[in-house]
């Protein structure tokens, strides 16, 4: 992924309930958590797709901790 392409996906995530912060090409933070993830490994579409499966197993974690 480009930088432009990860500035605009950190900009347009939190219409989908996704805060991300980026430095460079490099996401620092998913929802207050820290992380690595260095986009250039992943094409655009593989990137939204591990977003979306952080997200469900974080919902998941939420789920079965629910008291």
């Amino acid at each position: 992924m480009s930088e432009e392409q990860i500035a605009r996906l950190c900009e347009i995530a939190p219409k989908y309930g996704l805060h991300l912060e980026h430095r460079g090409l490099v996401i620092t933070k998913v929802n207050d958590q820290s992380t690595e993830l260095d986009t250039t490994k992943y094409m655009p579409d593989q990137f939204i797709d591990l977003l979306t499966q952080i997200i469900g197993t974080n919902m998941k974690a939420d789920l079965w901790d629910w008291k």
